[in-house]
Parts: structure tokens; sequence; C-alpha cells
């Protein structure tokens, strides 16, 4: 039968041989042999039982019995949550005394207490927007006592795994194997993740930050496969930073290596695959001017073919202004969560571009005098542009005074700024309201 002194002597061995499985299983909220109950069972121990313990750890011992208690005896998710908050935050400042072989406790220990805050946030789910959130690299501030705000549980779980990051970010071990830095991506891709979810961007971007300014050696991404799966996690979290900025091309780079790390896998994620090619697609049309036009790859991926291929990547292909418009407001809900709605705004572009040169090649093919099939008048552009949006409805057929929906200054506004990025090569002449197209390349890849 366990007992309290049989348990703490489990604990002691644990950390004198280092022996990071058993510490594991001494910490777990679900330990082996259905060892749970028992331990929820044993009193309070007080000084003289902790005594062989080392002093740091003490309070990580006292914690874990009060969560098996509220786990086991009271049932009490919302205890059970607090106790395990404080429990990793004690844990996190015992291990600065120890070497990296604590990390995987601890990692484990944490991973619990994220799985915890989901479920205690399924049966009292929190607004997280009613609270309001302190500074996180406040170091002093420890969460929800005293006079102050009212703050959440998931800025609690922030608070914490925030003191495991910097842990992990600041050891100082030039030896990178025997670092904590050595895992320092499982704790940077949670934070990150975290401050998404309290929208506090900001916090996420100076996380990222710090990654980058450290002046030691980080592991490398394909070093080991718990990195890569972590990895995955924070490229995805970067890139949507990225997005923010209107950094396009770093956005999709860091999408590339979050699809090549994914390659590693040995289950295929469907779920993780469909929320990077959601913001990858776009990228590829905008960056690159890529489409994939492989029906296998379409029909695995249903709900990306009804947004891009059959609405936004089909409006932009063939210059159709009006469906791009409808594509906009009719997914405006998912292109605003996915931080994707400055990235397809920017597509209109491409669209002008398509319809532009479509109409130049039908004015080309029209032209009687073949040395003149450059220059495109502004009504050619006039024309085609109202067809594209407003199409052949009766209201339009019926005026024929030729007043167009899109005014002449509007079509050189358009035509400058696709001259000015390169993707035209010509210049306008206002005088003759037209457009001088280049007789050789006069829309460049």
């Amino acid at each position: 039968m366990l007992t309290l002194s049989g348990y703490i002597k489990k604990i002691v061995k644990a950390l004198k041989h280092e022996d990071a499985d058993q510490l594991r299983d001494c910490l777990t909220i679900n330990p082996a042999n259905n060892a749970g109950e028992a331990r929820a069972d044993f009193a309070e121990p007080n000084d003289f039982d902790l005594y062989p313990v080392p002093e740091k750890f003490r309070p990580v011992v006292k914690c874990h019995l009060k969560v098996m208690t509220s786990i086991y005896k009271y049932k009490s998710i919302d205890t059970a949550f607090t106790e395990l908050n404080e429990m990793n935050s004690n844990l996190i400042r015992a291990a600065e005394s120890q070497t990296n072989w604590i990390n995987s406790p601890l990692m484990s220990s944490l991973s619990e207490l994220i799985a915890v805050y989901k479920v205690r946030q399924q049966k009292y789910p929190e607004d997280v927007s009613s609270y309001q959130f302190q500074d996180m690299e406040i170091d002093s501030f420890e969460g929800g006592s005293g006079n102050g705000p009212k703050t959440s549980a998931l800025e609690q779980l922030s608070i914490t795994v925030n003191k495991g990051f910097k842990l992990s970010l600041n050891d100082k071990n030039l030896v990178l194997s025997q670092s904590k830095r050595n895992d320092i991506y499982f704790f940077l891709s949670n934070l990150i993740k975290i401050y998404f979810k309290m929208n506090k961007l900001e916090l996420a971007k100076s996380v990222e930050k710090a990654v980058k300014g450290t002046r030691f050696e980080l592991p490398p991404m394909n070093a080991k496969s718990a990195n890569k799966k972590h990895l995955v996690v924070y490229l995805y979290y970067s890139s949507l930073l990225s997005l923010d900025d209107g950094d396009f091309t770093a956005a999709e780079s860091k999408l590339d290596k979050a699809m090549d790390l994914m390659r590693y896998y040995s289950q295929k994620c469907a779920r993780q695959t469909n929320q990077i090619l959601l913001i990858l697609l776009p990228l590829k049309l905008h960056n690159k001017n890529q489409v994939i036009n492989s029906p296998e790859f379409w029909k695995e991926h249903p709900e990306l073919q009804l947004v891009y291929r059959d609405n936004l990547l089909y409006s932009v292909i063939h210059g159709d202004i009006a469906k791009f418009e409808d594509c906009i407001k009719k997914y405006e809900v998912v292109f605003l969560k996915n931080h994707l709605y400055l990235l397809v705004l920017s597509l209109k572009q491409q669209c002008y571009l398509r319809l532009v040169k479509k109409t130049a090649t039908i004015y080309r093919e029209l032209c009687t005098d073949p040395s003149q099939a450059h220059i495109v008048p502004f009504s050619a552009f006039q024309v085609a542009f109202e067809f594209s949006k407003y199409g052949t409805s009766e209201k339009e057929q019926d005026v024929d005074d030729r007043v167009f929906g899109y005014a002449q200054e509007e079509i050189e506004c358009i035509l400058a700024g696709l001259i000015a990025k390169g993707k035209i090569k010509g210049y306008l002449s206002n005088i003759n309201c037209c457009a001088v197209l280049s007789k050789t390349v006069a829309f460049p890849k």
C-alpha cells in the first residue's frame, strides 16, 4: 500500500538520481497503478515529513498532493487548476537549480496544466475580453490576489508558461545538449498560442523578438521529432504576425517551413494542414502567382475548394471583380479570424491586372491597325471593368449615354498603380485618353 513516506522517498530518489521518468510519475495527475486516489488520501505533510526533500521542491510536493485531493476527492476542476498552476510555478523555481534533465517532467506538468485549463474552460467558460490583462513582463505579478483587477485563468496560465519560457531561454549553459534551451520550442509554441488567444499580439511579438535576439545557441529546427511538432505551431502563429505586418514574403517562408516539417509526421494531421493551407494558398498567389490546378488536391481539401478554387482564386484568375467582391463579403469572417483580410484585399490588384491583360488582348485582336494595337483607349478599360463588376443587368443596358460605372480617373489610378509596381510596362497619355503599352513585353511575369 502506497504511503506518504513511501511517496516522499520516491521523490527524493528521483531527484537524487535525476530520474526524469520517475519524477514525472511522482508529479502527474494521472499516476501509474491507480496511485492518484491513494495520494489524495495522504495527510498534509509537515516539515518533518518533508525534511529529506530538497528545500526548493517541498512546495512542489505540497501543491501536488493538494491537486490530487481536488481531483480525486472533491472533483473540483476549478480548484485543481489553481493548485496545479501553483505547483508548476513552484516547479519552475525549483528547476532553476537543476540541469536540463528537469525539462521532461516540467514540460509534462505544464502540458497537464494546459489540458486542465481546457477542461475548466469547457465547464466554466470565460469571456476573455471582459478581463483586464496585466503586463506579462512584470515578474512580481502573481495574478488574482488583493484588490487588483480581475484576472482570468488564461492569464494565470500565460504567466506560468512565460516563467517556463524564460527559464529555458535564459539558461546560460553553452553546451546546447545540456542546456534547458534544448526544449525552447515547447515553451515558445505554447506561449505564443496563449497570447494569440488573449489577443495580446504585442506580447507575442516580444516573445519572438526575445528568441531572435538571444546570443545563445538554439536547437536546429529538424533536430528532434518533438521540436518539429512545436515548431509547426510556432511557425503558424509567427506567420500570422507577419501577415498583420504586411510582410507576406516572410509569412510564406514560415509556412513553407511548417509544411516541410510536417512531412516528418508519422500520421497526417488534416486539420493542421488545412489551417496552414488556408493561409498559404493566397500567399502563393500573391507572392509568386502560383495556383494549384490538381483535382486530387481539391478533393482532399473540400473546404478550401469552396473558399478558394470556386471563389477567390477563380475571381482573381478570371479578372471577375463582381465575384471577387462577393467572395470578400461572403467569407469576411473567415478572412478576419485568420488574419487574411489585408492579404485578400491586396489580391484585388491581381484581379485588376488579369482584367487589364484580357482587355488589351481583346483590343489587339479587334484593332484594324496592327501598328496601333498597343495603344488602348481608357474607354476600352471602362467597358471591361463595368462589365466585370456589373455584368449585363437591365439597369446597365438601359444606360445609352455611356455613363460608365468606372470613371476615367479611377481607371487611370488603377493602371498607374499597376505600372508603378512593374506589373505593366508602358505609360498613360492623359491628353489622348489612352494607355500606351510596351510592344514587346507589356505584362512581365
